[in-house]
C-alpha cells in the first residue's frame, strides 16, 4: 500500500535503523521494568518481541502489510507463559510507541514532514493502542488457561487429602499445602455444604469472606455437597472461621473439630458431613462437630435412631398426639432442664397445661420424663425425630 501520508520517509529511515531503535528501547525496557531481569524471559527472546512488534508498526507505517496485532499477540503470549505481569507488558508496548515516536519527531527535517506526522499522530497512536489491546487478550488468554489448570490440580490434590491417599499421607505434607496455597504452619477444619435443590451454592462468597479475615481455605464442589480445607492460624482462628461460615451459609452446613495434619482429613470430611446432619433439613445453619454429641451419634446412625423415634414416640405422633403439642411440650421440657414452670414460659401457656402434656406422654408412651432412663430415650428419640426433617 502506497503512502499517502508524506511520513513514509522518515519512517523507512528508522526502519533501516531498526536493530538501533531496538536496543535502545529493550536498555529503557529493562531499566524502568526489574520484573524483566527477574523472570525466565531470556533476554534475547525479550529483544526478539521488541524488534518484531516496532518492525511491524513500522512496515504499517510505510505501507507494508499490517502483521501489527499477529505479532501483538506473540508478545502477549510469550510473556504471560513467563510470568511478566501485564502492567509490564502494557508498558513496553507504551515506551516502544514513545521511542518510535521520538526517533520520527527528531528525523522530520522538513516542516511538511513535520506537519505530517502531526496529522498522523492520532492514526499511529490509535494503531499502538489497537496493538496493546490485542496482546492484553493474547495474555489474558494464556493466564485464563493457567488459572483453569492450575484449579484443576488444586482440585485432583484436594480431593486426594479427603480421600487419604497414600502420596497424601506419606509424602510431603509441606508440598501439598504449598500446592493448596495454604500456609505450611496452620491448624485446618474441613467445611461441608449441601447445596441447593437446583444446585445453589450454600456457602456464597465464603472464600473471599475468610480471605479478608487471613484465613486461607481451598473448596471443591463434588456429588451434592461443597467442600473445603479451611487453615486459620492459632486458636482464635477457629473463631474467625465459625464466625465467616455462619455469616456466609444459606444451606445445612457442618464443621469438623480442628486438626493437625492433613492426615486426618479424611476423618474430619466424616466429621463435618455428620455436624451437617445435625441441622434439620429444609433449614440453614451451621453445626460445629462436638458441640452436640447425642445429635452427631444420631446422624451418623440415622437409620438406627429413626427406628428408635418410630418406635419411642409412636404415639406421639398420630392419634391424639399429633397435633405436634405434645412433642413440643417435650421440646420445651428438655430445654428447660425439667422446669415445668420454664417449660411454660417458652410455650406461653400454663404451667398446669404442661403437668397435664407430660402426664399424657407418659401415658401414651410409657416413659415418664421426670425417669432418668425413660427421658434418656425419649429424648434421643426426639432428637432424631427434629433432625429427619419430619418434625412440622
Amino acid at each position: 500500500m502506497r503512502d499517502t501520508t508524506g511520513c513514509g520517509p522518515v519512517f523507512a529511515e528508522i526502519l533501516a535503523s531498526v536493530g538501533e531503535l531496538t536496543d535502545v528501547t529493550v536498555r529503557k525496557i529493562a531499566a524502568d521494568e526489574s520484573c524483566y531481569t527477574d523472570s525466565p524471559l531470556p533476554p534475547a527472546l525479550l529483544r526478539d518481541l521488541v524488534h518484531a512488534n516496532i518492525e511491524a508498526l513500522l512496515r504499517k507505517e510505510t505501507g507494508g502489510r499490517d502483521v501489527c496485532e499477529e505479532t501483538a499477540r506473540r508478545a502477549g503470549r510469550i510473556k504471560a507463559e513467563h510470568g511478566v505481569p501485564l502492567p509490564a507488558l502494557l508498558h513496553a508496548f507504551r515506551l516502544g510507541g514513545m521511542e518510535i515516536w521520538e526517533w520520527a519527531i527528531a528525523r522530520a527535517t522538513t516542516g511538511e514532514q513535520a506537519d505530517a506526522l502531526l496529522r498522523r499522530s492520532t492514526h499511529f497512536w490509535a494503531v499502538l493502542d489497537r496493538c496493546s489491546t490485542a496482546a492484553t487478550e493474547a495474555y489474558r488468554e494464556v493466564a485464563d488457561d493457567r488459572e483453569r489448570q492450575e484449579q484443576v490440580a488444586r482440585r485432583v490434590t484436594l480431593l486426594r487429602v479427603f480421600d487419604g491417599s497414600d502420596d497424601v499421607r506419606f509424602g510431603s505434607a509441606a508440598g501439598v499445602q504449598r500446592a493448596l496455597g495454604l500456609p505450611e504452619r496452620a491448624s485446618f477444619h474441613v467445611v461441608a455444604g449441601e447445596l441447593g435443590r437446583n444446585g445453589e451454592d450454600p456457602l456464597p462468597g465464603v472464600a473471599a469472606r475468610l480471605a479478608g479475615a487471613d484465613v486461607a481455605s481451598v473448596w471443591t464442589t463434588e456429588l451434592g455437597e461443597r467442600l473445603g480445607l479451611v487453615a486459620p492460624a492459632g486458636e482464635a482462628g477457629t473463631a474467625v472461621v465459625l464466625r465467616a461460615v455462619q455469616q456466609a451459609a444459606t444451606g445445612r452446613v457442618g464443621v469438623s473439630r480442628p486438626f493437625g495434619t492433613l492426615a486426618a482429613a479424611p476423618e474430619a470430611v466424616r466429621q463435618a458431613r455428620i455436624a451437617l446432619e445435625c441441622v434439620a433439613p429444609a433449614e440453614a445453619g451451621v453445626h460445629r462437630y462436638g458441640s452436640a454429641p447425642i445429635d452427631a451419634l444420631v446422624a451418623a446412625h440415622a437409620e438406627s435412631a429413626a427406628e428408635l423415634g418410630a418406635n419411642v414416640l409412636g404415639p406421639l405422633l398420630s392419634g391424639e398426639g399429633g397435633d405436634g403439642a405434645l412433642l413440643d411440650t417435650l421440646d420445651a421440657w428438655f430445654a428447660a432442664d425439667g422446669s415445668t414452670a420454664g417449660a411454660a414460659r417458652r410455650l406461653h401457656c400454663h404451667r398446669n397445661t404442661v403437668l397435664y402434656r407430660i402426664a399424657r406422654i407418659t401415658e401414651l408412651t410409657g416413659r415418664a420424663p421426670t425417669r432418668p432412663v425413660d427421658a434418656a430415650e425419649l429424648y434421643v428419640a426426639l432428637r432424631a425425630h427434629r433432625l429427619s426433617g419430619e418434625a412440622r
